[in-house]
């Protein structure tokens, strides 16, 4: 299957406002009912952000291909590491609440 690199390109858009907008109300709501502001999914929306933000730099400015694979590679993995790490803190989270 293909696709074009115009409707990859208007993806990443559409994915980077998505994870704006979500942000944004998450954000609100947890300064609303005065929750820890900053956690481990906060961070991880933030990394992948950061990845999306410079995925649509690419676009304008020409940078190295070396530097694009080892800055959106290197944040790929820490991305996948939070994931990992949320879904481990989950996983004990049930096993303290299933032992009580």
């Amino acid at each position: 299957m293909y696709f074009s690199p115009i409707f990859l390109q208007n993806s990443l858009y559409i994915v980077a406002v998505l994870l704006l907008i979500f942000m944004v109300i998450v954000s609100i709501y947890k300064i609303k009912h005065n929750i820890k502001f900053w956690d481990k999914s906060f961070t991880l929306a933030t990394i992948v952000m950061i990845n999306i933000l410079y995925s649509l730099l690419e676009r304008f400015v020409d940078l190295p291909y070396e530097l694009n694979s080892i800055v959106t590679g290197g944040l790929s993995l820490v991305a996948f590491g939070y994931i990992v790490v949320i879904l481990w803190e989950l996983r004990k989270q049930k096993k303290i609440s299933n032992s009580k």
